[in-house]
């Protein structure tokens, strides 16, 4: 089992190598359109003024192109946000940062460790969240800030399930990546235990980004066909996808200012509903009754919130080389952070591999055949 597990890491840093160049290629190639198998859309959006952000997300939201979001738990929309708009909210938020310095902040992961909170500063990456109530801090950021367009059409298209998983808020974060390979390590946005976010939007204003400036936010899908996606930071383009169930990372930024703002659809939550989901995947992993088919086994194993350790054991030396590199690898913050992350994978390694001992088994064939890309996940 040990051997598997090592075999499924050695499988995935060949796709990462591979897969990070045939990714950027299939983007220029089909340059974006819609018909691209890889979720990439090209909207061709053109307004003017506020209206402009409530345009943007109705070209890119449609009802096919939401089905296509929650199957696959991402999308990418090139030229999606309005370009006119992109480049006056892109003018207001490097004036902002002009005028108020102070007001922007380092952008760090608070973590605990041996009960002590250590805070993880990631390098030249500063932020500011919203509210923006001055009238100094833009007319677009402030009209962006009360925009519900993007919560509404996903509410519409895609009615959740339960009261408490419908789409109920919106939160803003601009933020500004200063080079010097700036980046960010993989992550998840979301823990269902911690908070309700359920989607990130992502949206990039850089007019004059080139491919040697870096700088890339990778989104990493080791169970469909894709296996990875690398989306160069250019202005209008949006990226969407999944909070919780999502690994993503940018790559090391070398140009002067990569500026984006982030928005973050939650649900209304509750308390019910998340111990029902703690318990429910709590008894998966707990149950004394080990699955004797391996099928089973394999559906448990990739069921969203197990998807997410899986995931984490098959990145784990990626994973941490992205930590080392986002931070300064000779703090002593850092030091933990690692050390936690491979105390964590260990832990992962011998749950999971008690739990599922034939799902691996099962999964490295399917990994090797490309035929993992046909399991249906869920999101």
């Amino acid at each position: 089992l040990g051997k598997t597990r090592v075999n499924l890491r050695r499988m995935w840093r060949r796709v990462l190598s591979s897969s990070t160049i045939s990714a950027r290629s299939c983007c220029r190639r089909c340059n974006y359109t819609s018909s691209c198998s890889s979720s990439y859309y090209s909207t061709n959006v053109s307004s003017k003024g506020e209206d402009g952000i409530e345009v943007s997300f109705e070209k890119c939201v449609t009802g096919k192109n939401v089905e296509r979001l929650y199957r696959q738990g991402y999308a990418v929309f090139e030229g999606g946000f309005d370009s006119n708009l992109g480049k006056e909210l892109r003018k207001e938020i490097d004036a902002l940062f002009l005028s108020s310095p102070e007001r922007f902040v380092p952008n760090s992961t608070r973590f605990v460790k041996d009960g002590f909170q250590t805070e993880l500063v990631k390098k030249n990456i500063l932020e500011l969240s919203a509210p923006f109530v001055e009238e100094t801090d833009g007319r677009y950021l402030r009209a962006l800030q009360r925009d519900r367009t993007l919560l509404t059409l996903l509410n519409v298209l895609k009615p959740s399930e339960t009261p408490n998983e419908m789409l109920f808020n919106v939160s803003l974060k601009v933020q500004m990546n200063f080079g010097e390979n700036a980046r960010f390590p993989i992550h998840f946005d979301s823990d269902s235990s911690t908070d309700n976010r359920r989607w990130t939007c992502l949206v990039y204003l850089n007019d004059d980004w080139e491919e040697k400036d870096g700088g890339e936010v990778v989104l990493y899908l080791p169970f469909q066909k894709e296996k990875i996606v690398v989306v160069p930071p250019k202005l209008s383009t949006i990226v969407m996808f999944n909070s919780r169930y999502v690994a993503h990372s940018t790559l090391p930024y070398t140009g002067k200012r990569r500026v984006m703002f982030t928005l973050w659809l939650h649900a209304k939550g509750g308390e019910d509903d998340n111990n029902a989901e703690k318990m429910k995947e709590s008894s998966i992993v707990s149950n004394e009754k080990i699955e004797t088919d391996a099928q089973e086994q394999l559906e448990k194993l990739l069921a969203p919130e197990q998807r997410k350790h899986l995931m984490k054991l098959i990145l784990a030396e990626e994973w941490a080389t992205s930590i080392a590199e986002a931070h300064d690898r000779s703090s002593e913050p850092t030091a933990k952070a690692l050390k936690t992350h491979w105390e964590e994978i260990d832990i992962i390694a011998r749950v999971l591999g008690q739990a599922f001992p034939l799902a691996f088994e099962k999964l490295e064939k399917l990994m090797k055949t490309g035929k993992i890309s046909e399991f249906p996940l869920k999101f």
